[in-house]
């Protein structure tokens, strides 16, 4: 056991804590985390993308905070490693390495010209035995025409037909790249695992090892989250959430799933993406699925939250477009009409969770908080709006509006389209009183974090400092009595409003539609679905009633939602959990 008395050792104080995505900027995270764990024990943790990568990191150090060599002694190791290593965790299978070092070579240029060799360069030196044979007619034909002295006309239709087949080779094959090796590696360059030409450990073959240290974890399972809701010795239980985005269904899933025997994996798609240690785990604790149809292939029941292993939720989470392939499951569908065709397997592609919500601040709320939900944001830096790198709004007036930021081009307007749709309720959820003042803001540079896989040790090292500083703000500055208090505030006006429209549907209106009174007094017997019994049906009606009395007695002067109370507006929605 470490030393309890360590800076570790006790914490005073309980927050849960929500981590943003944002692929290399996660970087910031560890040192935040550590600054926070001074004062904090981490109840429930959530985040996204590389937001998620932190999150099962600091569940992982949180399990592991009284464990010698682990815990968040672990996690400060981290920037250490990182900083020297970072692209050398992003290994992309061999078909598309190419195409992989295309794309870095882009981010290290320095300027457009600079950009266009560089892609050039990388583009023939990947592709070259394509280059070579679009190179050869022209080639050819520029030796004859000097070899019979054809003349200098004829050299140089000879050398312009070896560019332009050298051009049209290479395009052929980024193209084939593209439509074929990419579709084939289910739309991501990197599957996460050591590829064969590489001796070092991809990001998810590290992250895997990290949980495990961060943990203290020597049992040769990898770690669940099972694990983490009944940790041994009497600690506290610690909820763990992140988000993944299932393409073929349009939705997000809050990962652990319910046990719903829903979706199953097929092993030999997962073989190429998760460690061997992991896929032997699985492939030993989950139940076998036979298809009724008959399919290939060896499949099994996606495991259910006690058995499910944090490095296949984080995975599932972080499968950046493009960047890091999407994870395959498959179920049935039983929304088509052939017996047939709902007995079928159809295969799913779960992606990156931060096209559904990349800062899910949502996570672990209540109505009345009694312990803080920390955050961390990663914005753009705006000369014109940003004096410090990392900041936390005022507690004082009401919600703050959100920043005007103009875009160029077609590209940038396609994607502040998918921004908006994908962005606008965290974006508006950040703005309120009561959220905002629990989000410390980090503030990076477009040449920091993001898709720059390819940052020096110094950039990197800035960026951990930023987290650093994110968590000590947090830490010392964070005024949760102001923060109960502003929640209060909030949720009596909301509840205020809400009870007045319960209280108006029962009344009704003269003249009007059924009131909802009248409503369940006629259809809540016998004849109603979800048919309850005497006993419960009798107190849900009293109930209602009583929501209804509230409402309508709420109505007296002075109301609470006409007093000084945080703005913006709020809605209470039900809404399907994800």
């Amino acid at each position: 056991m470490a030393d309890q008395a360590s800076r570790f050792g006790q914490p005073e104080k309980i927050c849960d804590i929500v981590l943003k995505g944002g692929i290399t900027s996660g970087v910031v995270y560890p040192l935040a985390l550590v600054s926070l764990a001074e004062k904090y024990r981490f109840s429930n943790i959530g985040g996204t993308s590389a937001g998620a990568i932190a999150a099962v990191a600091a569940a992982a150090a949180e399990y592991g905070r009284h464990t010698e060599d682990a815990g968040f002694d672990r996690l400060e190791k981290i920037p250490d490693e990182v900083g020297s290593s970072l692209l050398s965790m992003f290994q992309p299978t061999p078909a598309l390495k190419p195409l992989f070092d295309i794309f870095v070579a882009a981010l290290k240029a320095k300027t457009k010209t600079g950009r266009i060799i560089a892609i050039t360069g990388a583009a023939v030196g990947g592709y070259w035995l394509s280059a070579l044979l679009g190179l050869l007619p022209g080639l050819v034909v520029a030796l004859i025409a000097l070899a019979i002295g054809g003349g200098a006309g004829f050299v140089a239709f000879g050398l312009l037909l070896a560019l332009t087949g050298l051009v049209a080779g290479v395009i052929w094959r980024l193209v084939k790249a593209a439509n074929t090796d990419l579709v084939e590696n289910d739309f991501g360059l990197c599957p996460g695992i050591r590829q064969p030409y590489s001796s070092k450990d991809g990001f998810t073959d590290w992250l895997a090892h990290l949980i495990d240290e961060a943990a203290g974890n020597k049992t040769g399972r990898p770690l669940s989250f099972g694990d983490l809701a009944a940790p041994p010795d009497g600690r506290p239980a610690i909820q763990l959430a992140m988000m993944t985005t299932s393409l073929m269904e349009k939705r997000p899933y809050t990962l652990p799933m319910p046990e719903d025997h829903r979706f199953v994996f097929e092993k030999s798609e997962w073989e190429p993406i998760f460690p061997s240690g992991v896929m032997a785990f699985l492939t030993s604790q989950c139940d076998r699925f036979i298809p009724p149809a008959g399919e290939a292939g060896e499949y099994y029941h996606f495991p259910d939250p006690a058995r499910l292993p944090l490095i296949v939720g984080a995975r599932m989470s972080l499968s950046f477009p493009l960047l890091i392939s999407a994870v395959p499951l498959w179920r049935r569908d039983f929304t088509l009409l052939e017996e047939a065709e709902r007995n079928k397997l159809r295969r799913c592609l779960f992606s990156d969770g931060g096209l559904s919500s990349n800062f899910p601040i949502h996570f672990f709320d209540r109505l009345l908080p009694n312990t803080p939900t920390f955050a961390i944001s990663l914005d753009d830096y705006d000369e014109k709006r940003n004096r410090d790198d990392v900041w936390l709004p005022s507690s004082s007036g009401s919600g703050s509006q959100l920043p005007v930021q103009p875009f160029d081009g077609i590209g940038g307007f396609l994607m502040r389209l998918l921004m908006s749709a994908k962005d606008w309720q965290d974006n508006l959820q950040s703005t309120l009183p009561g959220y905002r003042e629990r989000i410390a803001h980090v503030v990076l540079k477009p040449e920091q974090g993001g898709l720059n896989l390819a940052m020096d040790e110094a950039t990197i090292r800035k960026l951990v400092n930023y987290g650093e500083r994110a968590g000590e703000t947090l830490r010392d500055e964070f005024d949760l009595d102001g923060h109960r208090w502003r929640r209060f505030l909030v949720a009596m006006a909301r509840m205020e409003e809400t009870l007045d429209e319960v209280a108006k549907a029962y009344e009704g209106v003269p003249g009007g539609p059924e009131a909802f009174g009248d409503f369940l007094k006629r259809y809540s017997g016998e004849t109603a679905s979800y048919r309850q019994d005497a006993t419960r049906l009798a107190e849900m009606l009293k109930r209602g009633a009583e929501l209804a009395a509230s409402g309508a007695g709420w109505r007296a002067k002075p109301t609470i939602r006409e007093g000084n109370i945080p703005k913006p507006a709020t809605n209470l929605r039900i809404t399907p959990k994800p």
